[in-house]
């Protein structure tokens, strides 16, 4: 969304609506902004800036949802290929930390674009889940690749129970990078958890962990019984 000398009038307003927004559904989360909210903050006076460059609340969504999504699936891609470049993963672990999504430096530290966008991410992987798997579909390859590895490499369980862990590493990955992208903007705030050299290294770990959990009895019987009821991501 970087803006530049060569955009029209018409381009510059989009950008401008989009980084708008972006930081209003970072900071109050999605169903806590208006149309209004977002033309005020891009410095628009016409009242109909939003649905005349995305027809919608919802198609502005969207769109932003792509561009982020595009971002970070390209981001998996190539840390998966630079993995399998050296050899195939050998652990879990190996995978977990490529799932953390990673936030873009310039010499200022986060790069302006990008200073709000896994909050937002994440704001909508809570509130608008269908959305956002709607306009993420053929962008998520990077996501599935790690799934695939994850899978060949996490021990015997039912298949219902690997799911489940891999969609709680998803959410917890992008959750806790949300924090971090936070934490860059306040780090006074965050100094005992992501303020530590060991945070983000803990935290591959810990998504491991979740993936390599022993299954205990009772969630076994639950995912064996007649009742059980296997969902796809």
């Amino acid at each position: 969304m970087a803006e530049t000398r060569k955009q029209s009038k018409g381009a510059r307003t989009r950008t401008q609506l989009k980084k708008a927004a972006m930081k209003l559904f970072a900071e109050r989360g999605v169903e806590n902004v208006t149309i209004r909210d977002i033309q005020v903050a891009a410095g628009q006076r016409n009242n109909g800036s939003i649905t005349y460059h995305f027809a919608s609340r919802d198609a502005l969504i969207r769109e932003l949802v792509q561009d982020v999504g595009k971002i970070l699936d390209d981001a998996n891609n190539a840390r998966l290929d630079n993995l399998e470049a050296t050899g195939e993963p050998l652990s879990v672990r190996d995978v977990t930390a490529i799932l953390i999504p990673s936030l873009s430096q310039d010499a200022d530290g986060l790069a302006p674009e990008d200073a709000y966008s896994i909050r937002f991410f994440a704001s909508v992987m809570l509130t608008h889940r269908e959305l956002l798997f709607e306009a993420t579909a053929g962008q998520d390859r990077g996501t599935r690749r790690c799934f695939g590895a994850i899978r060949r490499l996490a021990p015997d369980m039912p298949p219902q129970i690997l799911q489940q862990r891999l969609m709680l590493t998803l959410f917890f990955a992008v959750s806790a990078a949300a924090s971090m992208e936070a934490a860059a903007q306040n780090r006074h705030i965050w100094q005992n958890l992501w303020g530590q050299a060991s945070s983000r290294s803990n935290l591959a770990d810990t998504m491991a962990g979740i993936i390599l959990a022993p299954v205990s009895e009772e969630t076994l019987a639950l995912a064996t019984s007649p009742q059980a009821n296997p969902s796809s991501l």
